[in-house]
């Protein structure tokens, strides 16, 4: 099933448009990753576009899509969900979604993973906070999260190291 143009490039006509991008997902789009999720979230109107099975006809895609995006090398039956991921992962930079402390030092803002996060109850199954986390010593706790974030990339994404 190939969604047809005139369809589709009617409801796109029927929406207040505002130099909305125009985002159409798919897996022959370019790799969503998180510049591009920090630049979209600088946009003030998106639009998405989600085909379903075989997509969309190629000429509206051609006459209304600024950039096609994709989730990862696997296809799916539609790309509701890859809007999903698109609409919440952008959505997170959008000021007063969350607290900007809160977006700074998550995995891929700083180019490496994330340090592991700990909670109470202070001892969990005979396993405890590392005592570095409890000294409200912050030149200790930060060096200790600069390091663990190295070290954590290095074992799970070294790639990211490559770059």
């Amino acid at each position: 099933m190939v969604m047809k143009p005139d369809v589709v490039y009617r409801a796109y006509q029927s929406i207040e448009q505002n130099h909305a991008k125009v985002i159409y997902m798919s897996p022959q789009g370019t790799t969503l990753n998180q510049q591009m999720i920090e630049k979209l979230s600088k946009e003030s109107h998106l639009i998405i576009l989600c085909g379903h099975y075989e997509g969309m006809d190629q000429r509206v895609i051609d006459k209304i899509v600024d950039e096609e995006i994709s989730i990862g090398d696997y296809v799916l039956t539609g790309g509701e969900i890859p809007a999903m991921v698109l609409m919440d992962s952008v959505s997170r930079y959008v000021e007063g979604v969350l607290k900007k402390e809160s977006i700074c030092e998550e995995s891929f803002s700083t180019g490496l993973l994330e340090y592991p996060q700990y909670t109470r109850p202070e001892v969990f199954e005979g396993i405890g906070v590392p005592e570095v986390l409890l000294s409200g010593h912050h030149e200790k706790i930060e060096k200790w999260r600069k390091d663990k974030s190295m070290e954590v990339t290095k074992k799970k994404r070294p790639d990211l190291l490559e770059s």
